[in-house]
């Protein structure tokens, strides 16, 4: 070693200084109580007395592990996980920030977190490294946080948590009406009989280009929580309508899954019924249907704005 090595302080050794059982006698450290000809007592970590020959040799943390002594240095490791038997001074890069280890714990010399590592103990919370990608980070690290420009994530050691939109500034969430249908003409039901509303115009949105125009099922294309609105205009007719999830082909009232239903079992004034429905769709086999019933026969097209609509929810 150089006479010249400092201390992790900065400071110059001045001879006789101590740490542990280390002794600086100006020129190397040696093993107090061994001496610096290496004859006198035995401490953990010495060698045997008298050997070798000039005092005792560096201390070493742990099998193939870099030698330490007060005021040395280490080298530097590259990988996932933090390398074992890590000794103070030794630098460890994961591909995104480098570590040194201070003798107990890993601290980002970056952020000065710490991080337990998992080869030096210590510690808790991870690296607070922010990577702004379209991807994922590989090799993440605990508390590695990620900005995919819309959406922070942070990273528990297994998996990306959302955090939230992360910014004020930034693009918010926002529900998104995907599906609207109008009714421009009078529709035939079918008299005293549940059916699908037989639409024939073209829907004025669909953006997940979820309708069949022949089975007049609605099924999106992507998987999300899915708020849909009907609405229709009663005649004074006996009349009802109803928003079914996955049905069977017709509307039996029984087993179906009844996401809307308005049922005016006798004759009533006329005037505007509107049902509204939140619910969960796959975005690959999950559909709905909107069925109508009148005694008279007659889907009213009373109205500009859409009778169907759908919105996915952020």
């Amino acid at each position: 070693m150089n006479s010249l090595v400092r201390s992790v302080q900065g400071q110059l050794i001045a001879p006789g200084t101590q740490d542990g059982q280390w002794v600086w006698d100006g020129t190397q450290w040696v093993c107090s109580p061994c001496g610096s000809n290496g004859s006198s007592g035995q401490v953990p970590g010495c060698p045997p007395p008298g050997w070798p020959p000039m005092g005792c040799p560096p201390w070493f943390s742990g099998q193939n592990s870099p030698p330490w002594y007060p005021g040395a240095n280490a080298g530097v490791s590259f990988g996932n996980t933090a390398p074992v038997n890590a000794v103070r001074g030794h630098f460890w890069w994961n591909g995104v920030s480098l570590f040194i280890f201070d003798g107990a714990v890993w601290v980002n010399t970056t952020t000065g977190t710490i991080d337990g590592g998992g080869g030096g103990g210590g510690g808790g919370s991870g690296s607070a490294t922010v990577v702004i990608s379209d991807t994922a980070p590989g090799n993440p690290v605990a508390g590695m946080q990620w900005w995919n420009g819309t959406i922070l994530q942070v990273y528990d050691g297994t998996k990306w948590n959302v955090v939230g939109p992360g910014s004020t500034t930034g693009p918010v969430p926002t529900t998104t009406n995907v599906f609207a249908m109008t009714v421009p003409v009078q529709l035939s039901l079918g008299a005293n009989a549940w059916n699908p509303v037989p639409f024939t115009a073209n829907p004025t949105v669909d953006s997940l280009a979820g309708y069949d125009p022949i089975t007049h099922k609605y099924k999106p294309t992507k998987a999300g929580v899915y708020q849909f609105m009907c609405r229709c205009y009663n005649g004074g007719a006996v009349f009802g309508f109803t928003l079914i999830k996955n049905d069977t082909g017709a509307f039996t009232g029984l087993n179906d899954n009844i996401l809307i239903l308005v049922d005016l079992g006798a004759a009533s004034i006329g005037g505007w019924v509107t049902g509204t429905a939140i619910t969960v769709m796959n975005g690959t086999t999950d559909y709905v249907r909107m069925f109508g019933y009148a005694d008279n026969g007659i889907f009213y097209p009373i109205g500009g704005n859409p009778v169907f609509t759908a919105w996915l929810m952020p």
